[in-house]
């Protein structure tokens, strides 16, 4: 199982309303160039089998330039992965969606700085983490008998 850890492309300034801010025209590119990267990455015959989005504008929009070039079976817009997210709430939830009966393979979450970090030394087994560039990506090979993983790859944008 992969769990695909995503940090949003770069976006606006800060606004009054962080949840409101858009992405530029750089951080679109940038996620449509991760979003090839990882279609390359997974292989044709791999799609992305669940998306939890958080309801951020600028991760929406990430998603949307990702998802132009990557095959998504499912997106769900997700409030555990705002920036201020639960990281545990948002691990019980990944192990619950590994756990269904349509067996997904392939997870992603496009989400915000601190929360990628924080998830990912929450789902990491040896507690490991990073700071993440904007649409950056971490892979993790996840073991749900272990219920975490270790990183498989690392995706940053040129």
């Amino acid at each position: 199982m992969k769990l695909i850890i995503m940090r949003h492309g770069e976006a606006e300034r800060f606004r009054v309303q962080d949840s409101t801010r858009s992405l530029t025209s750089i951080g679109e590119k940038q996620a449509r160039t991760a979003g090839k990267w990882l279609n390359n990455y997974l292989g044709v015959d791999s799609p992305v089998d669940i998306a939890l989005v958080s309801t951020y504008v600028r991760a929406q929009q990430t998603y949307q330039q990702l998802s132009k070039q990557v095959v998504v079976t499912e997106k769900q817009v997700c409030e555990y992965v705002i920036p201020e997210g639960d990281t545990k709430n948002a691990h019980d939830f990944v192990n619950v969606l590994f756990n269904d009966e349509s067996q997904p393979r392939v997870i992603l979450i496009v989400s915000h700085m601190p929360f990628v970090s924080y998830f990912l030394e929450e789902v990491h087994i040896d507690k490991q983490s990073m700071l993440f560039d904007t649409s950056s990506m971490v892979i993790v090979d996840y073991d749900l008998a272990v219920g975490g993983g270790k990183i498989e790859r690392i995706y940053h944008p040129v």
